[in-house]
Order: structure tokens, then sequence, then C-alpha cells
């Protein structure tokens, strides 16, 4: 029997999932002493459980439902609660420290002289007897704001207006641009990129954002010229040709795993060509995306025609788990953005600002947890950047965190992880096409005549010791030929 998965597990699954599996009555409602790390959750029906001794470090929950919940001696360290729900719920022995509790309702929970609320910033918050009323939240920061004109004049001046091109560019007379942390990279992108003027050619890498076009390109015939002319034509609703030397140059770069497999990759998605090849370029895609991914830049750039790839050759292993890297890095550089567009930069009052906009607060949040000095630190860097430069990485992370998570919803073995290199068998010039992959038990029932004939395995037993084996079934979509590989573990 498979171990039950834990409520820790579930809950990084989603909260749709959790609630549909409560509501069926699937999940048990004992959870003592559950651990919770950096937790990011939302709308998620946590109560009548117990969660006694549970702890909950730097977790980020938004309308958590814990009413009547038995938290005793739970412990709730860093982070951010939101419109979070403890009526009823038992908090003897409980401690709040250092996070934000914003317009949580306690009202009727018990044990609550018995509680610790210790350097916790409370914003309207109910139900907490004795507690001074919060402060009213600062404005939202909407044009002019009091706390900001000043400071933005001095980068949004005469000489800042006059610098835009064009009559529609320019704010409205005595008004400075909005702080918009609320909208979308793909608005702050397009906006953006009108203010620059000609679009540049790397704007054909983020087809995804729908971005100006670049009325010409120069002529060439590398992969990365022919890709992005195809991507080109598309956009203007025309079908790209395919060019059979490009195609036969293309193909080869998969099969060697060359260093530009990605733009292979692409060019055959976008003129409609299938790839003889896939696994063979798994290794350099995937260390292609480590490398970026290791620089320590909290808005380092990811290329989306190496995530591109990956989702078009539908290679998931060992990359599904950099998805959270690419959303922090996204986060901060769309905060970053939204603050300089409105005229903020690290000198001044973006601190204030960042704190009037709950967007902006969520976009911190997952950039940096607590960390304001990383925030500053991460600011000051993407502000010394280039205008153009800066709108690259915005768009080119955008554009990869949506290739990400489609890759995150490919199903399950669409790639073994030691499915690569000398293990991937070829007929009629081309990998053989991966069917599926099955334990000892399965063999009997869905592969018995395969087996006997790639692993003399008895037709109807079971292969003797393979328990932990995992086989692959493989086969030529040229000419119909299968095979059946078998991976013990360890040999990854």
């Amino acid at each position: 029997m498979p171990k039950a998965p834990t409520i820790e597990q579930l809950l990084q699954n989603g909260s749709a999932e959790w609630n549909r599996l409560r509501k069926a009555g699937k999940v048990p409602t004992e959870h003592t002493g559950a651990t919770f790390s950096q937790l990011f959750s939302a709308n998620t029906d946590l109560s009548g459980l117990e969660l006694v001794g549970s702890e909950w470090e730097r977790c980020d929950l938004s309308k958590v439902n814990f009413r009547d919940t038995d938290l005793s001696n739970a412990y709730f360290h860093g982070g951010r609660l939101q419109d979070c729900d403890f009526r009823g719920a038992n908090l003897e022995g409980a401690t709040f420290e250092k996070l934000k509790l914003l317009r949580c309702d306690f009202t009727g929970a018990k044990g609550l002289d018995e509680a610790d609320f210790d350097e916790v910033d409370m914003d309207r918050v109910t139900g907490l007897d004795g507690d001074e009323p919060p402060p009213p939240p600062p404005p939202p920061v909407q044009g002019i704001t009091a706390f900001t004109r000043e400071q933005r004049d001095k980068v949004m001046g005469p000489a800042a207006v006059l610098s835009m091109s064009s009559p529609e560019q320019q704010p409205a007379e005595n008004e400075l641009p909005p702080f918009k942390p609320q909208d979308n990279p793909g608005q702050l992108f397009f906006r953006a990129l009108k203010r620059l003027g000609a679009p540049p050619l790397w704007v054909l890498d983020v087809p995804g954002l729908r971005p100006l076009l670049p009325p010409r390109l120069p002529p060439g015939s590398s992969l990365e010229t022919l890709y992005r002319e195809a991507v080109k034509t598309r956009l203007e609703n025309k079908k790209p040709a395919a060019d059979p030397g490009a195609v036969e140059r293309a193909q080869r770069s998969l099969r060697l795993g060359g260093k530009d497999s990605n733009l292979a990759a692409m060019y055959l998605r976008e003129v409609g060509v299938v790839p003889s090849f896939r696994f063979s370029a798994a290794k350099v895609l995937k260390g292609a995306l480590r490398e970026e991914l290791q620089v320590d830049d909290i808005t380092g750039s990811v290329d989306p025609r190496t995530t591109g790839a990956l989702l078009e050759l539908r290679l998931p292993h060992e990359v599904v788990e950099h998805t959270h890297e690419v959303r922090r890095r996204l986060a901060a550089t769309q905060l970053y953005t939204a603050l300089l567009e409105a005229g903020f930069n690290p000198e001044n009052n973006w601190e204030e600002a960042l704190e009037s906009a709950d967007a902006a607060m969520e976009l911190a949040q997952l950039a940096t947890g607590e960390d304001r000095q990383a925030l500053l630190e991460g600011f000051q860097v993407f502000a010394a950047l280039p205008d153009e430069a800066r709108l690259r990485r915005l768009a080119y992370l955008a554009e990869a965190l949506s290739h990400m998570e489609l890759i995150g919803r490919l199903p399950e073995g669409m790639e073994p992880a030691w499915l690569t290199g000398p293990e991937t068998r070829e007929c009629h010039d081309r990998e053989m096409t991966y069917v599926q992959s099955l334990r000892a038990e399965d063999i009997p029932r869905k592969v018995p005549v395969l087996a006997k004939a790639e692993l003399g395995v008895p037709e109807g037993e079971v292969p003797e010791e393979s328990e932990e084996d995992l086989f692959v079934h493989l086969r030529c979509d040229v000419c119909g030929k299968e095979k059946l590989i078998v991976q013990s573990p360890g040999e990854e």
C-alpha cells in the first residue's frame, strides 16, 4: 500500500485539489505537528481540523479558513496572513511572531489570553479584545498622492515629460504616472515598449506577449534570424514557410545536442515541422537553463527560447523544479518596473509606495519574503540597467514563466529521468517515440509479447527481482518496430 500523502504535500498541490478531497471526505482531520515552510495558499478550507503544535514558517496565507480549528500550541513565524478566518479557533498556547496580520478575524476564538502575539504588524484585525484599533492604511498610490509627489517630481519632472515621444505618452497636466503594481507583466511591457520607440529585434522572442513588431529584419540565414522571421510572419497573420535547408540544419542540431538546439526546436515549431529528435537535446537545454538560474541576480533573465524548446520537446524532468525561482524573479522585475514607471527609484520614497498597495506587497513577499535589504539591493541593480535591458528582462521572464507553467502540466512519464544519450534507441534516422513507462507488475497485462521478445520474460509472468525497475516502451513511427528497455535504480 502506498503511503498516503501528508497535509503538507496536499497543500503544495494547491487549494482547489485540497478542497475537493476535503469535500469528498478523503483526507483525515487530525494533523498534529504538521510543519509548513514558505507555503503560498489561498482560499483553503482548514476549518475544524486538529493542527495542534503545527508550525508555519514564513507562509503567505490568503483567505484561509481556520474556523473552529484546533491550533493550540501552533507556531506562526514570519510571512503574512491576509483575510484569514480564525473565528471559534482554539489558540491556547499559540504563538504569532514577526509576521503581518491583515484583515484577519479572531471573533470568538478560544484561548486568546494564552496566545502570544510578538512583533506582529496588525492592520484591520478584528476580534482581539483590548487591542488598540489599527491606524487607517495609507491611500492607494493613484495619480498624484501627497506623500510621493515631491519625490517623484524629481524623477518625472519637466525634462522627463518633454523626453516622451508622443502626446499620448505624456501624463495629463499636473499629474504624474500612477503606480500600478497590479498590472500584469504584459501591460507593463506594452507601455514601456511604446515609450522605447522602435521595437528591438528581441521582442520577437516573446510572441506570447503580442509585442509591437519591428518594421523589418536584417538579412541572415542563422536559425535565430529564421526563427524571428517566422514569428514575425505568424504575428502578421500569415503562414511561415519552411526552408528545407534550415529544417535539415535544425534536425541535425537536435540530434547532436548542439548549442542552438533551443533555436532549432523553436524554428521547427513555427514552420510546423515535427522534430525527429528530442531526448538527445535534453542535456544541453537543461544545462543552459541551469546556468541562467545559477546567476545570483534577483531579476536575472531566462531565455524563453530555451524554456519554449523544453516545452515543445516535452522534457519536464529536472525542469519543473525551477518554476518557483522564475516566478520569484518575475515578481521582483514586475515590482521594480512598476516603481520606475511611476517615478520611484531606490533613492526616494519607494518603500512608502510599496506599502500602500496590496499588489506591491504581494510581489515583494514573493520576491524576497521579509528581506527588505535584499529587495533594496535588487532594486539598485535593476535601476542601474539601461531601459531596454530592463524591459528585456521583464519580457523574457514573463514568457519563460508561461512556458514553465505549461511544462508543469505535462502528464507524468513524458520523459523518464534516465532516457537520454545512449539509452535512446534510434530507428530510420530518428528517435523512437516514447510510448509508456511500466513497472514489473504491469508487464504481463500490457506488453507480454514484447517482454518475451526483448527481455526473454515468459508471457504472463512478472520479471524476476524487478520490483524497483522501470521498463520503458518505445516505438518507431516509421516502421512500427518496438523496444522495451529496462532501467534499474542507481543507473541514472
